[in-house]
């Protein structure tokens, strides 16, 4: 009996570590924070949700990097990430920071980089469940959000498993 109830100690104690995100594998050097996520993602994250929330685009300066970054794709568009996302909320209404911040708050999804929100992994509208779209309502109809044979073109935000901000781009 005693036997039985140590081995199931260390199943349990095994599926809480993997469920933690913990696997055997792991490079002890790279921790995973509670949310699952590297420990440099989740500091930029965290960085650009705090600047976002704060309302003040120059928060974000520090967290761009000086090339490889991308913030618009086909449109005209300033040598500034900040000035082009300005320029949008005064001409369109789009408030670029509200919906960065709405953004980071939701699941994310793994390609190449850690991208919010998780719908960018999802092909039509049609393969969303009632909660995936009651959690994209924020960001508009979910029919508006994605083009038929596309994909997913609303906002979105890419940071690299080393913590870098690759992108935040709306459509294509």
């Amino acid at each position: 009996m005693r036997t039985l109830v140590v081995a199931l100690i260390g199943v349990v104690a095994f599926a809480s570590g993997v469920m933690l995100g913990f696997k055997l594998d792991d490079d002890p050097s790279t921790p995973i924070e509670a949310s699952g996520l590297p420990a440099e993602v989740e500091t930029t994250r965290a960085a650009l949700l705090a600047a976002a929330e704060s309302g003040d685009y120059e928060a974000l300066r520090p967290l761009i990097p000086d090339s490889g970054f991308t913030y618009t794709y086909g449109r005209p568009a300033e040598r500034d990430p900040i000035a082009f996302w300005q320029r949008l909320e005064r001409t369109t209404g789009e408030r670029p920071l509200e919906t960065l911040a709405a953004i980071l708050a939701m699941p994310y999804t793994l390609t190449r980089n850690y991208v919010w929100p998780f719908a960018y992994a999802v092909d039509s509208v049609g393969d969303l469940s009632g909660y995936e779209r009651t959690l994209l309502a924020p960001l508009g109809p979910s029919d508006t959000l994605f083009a038929p044979g596309t994909g997913y073109l609303g906002w979105r935000i890419g940071i690299a498993p080393d913590g870098t901000w690759t992108f935040f781009v709306a459509s294509d």
